[in-house]
């Protein structure tokens, strides 16, 4: 009961600082970002993550691109673990603010793959028990055994309230 009672609380503080949603910047630039597919490290582009067009889709302090909210195309999850010993992304400038990895279950060549994620935001079960700069979870299976565990938790009903975030984020390499 504790343990549930802790990640509550960390979920929500969590919540409190996603709700602040932040200007992604000026321009049109691209963004270029690592994940982990099947135990190897990817990136991903995200177009249009710094653009002024209205559309662009925000999470937090985070450009989303392109907001697809009302466009039909099929998706696959990008889970986005938000943990402190994180080591692939954080906000622009703040280097310890709402540290996260990515992991995704699919990449060219995959069944299923459209370049096209709906983001699934995760937090740990208990805090402390993972390091994901020592032991990163590198793989989609190993997500859902951790999902399964109790390890990572599921927060994104929490977290994006308004439905499940899209997003455009092709992969364009990898090992």
């Amino acid at each position: 009961m504790k343990r549930l009672a802790v990640s509550a609380i960390g979920a929500l503080a969590l919540a409190a600082v996603l709700a602040a949603t932040v200007s992604a910047g000026p321009g049109g630039q691209r963004r270029i970002e690592v994940a982990w597919y099947q135990g190897h490290e990817v990136t991903f582009l995200q177009p249009s993550l710094f653009s002024a067009n209205p559309n662009g889709g925000t999470l937090a302090c985070f450009g989303l691109g392109p907001d697809l909210a009302g466009i039909d195309r099929p998706t696959q999850p990008l889970y986005v673990i938000f943990d402190a010993t994180a080591t692939q992304d954080h906000c622009d400038g703040q280097p310890n603010v709402l540290r996260h990895d990515h992991v995704l279950p699919v990449a060219p060549g995959d069944p299923g793959y459209t370049g096209a994620w709906r983001l699934v935001l995760l937090v740990e079960g208990t805090p402390g028990s993972i390091d994901l700069a020592v032991n990163p979870i590198t793989s989609a299976a190993q997500v859902q055994a951790a999902l399964a565990a109790g390890t990572l938790l599921d927060v994104t009903s929490a977290l994006a309230p308004g439905g499940p975030v899209t997003m455009i984020a092709p992969v364009i390499g990898g090992s």
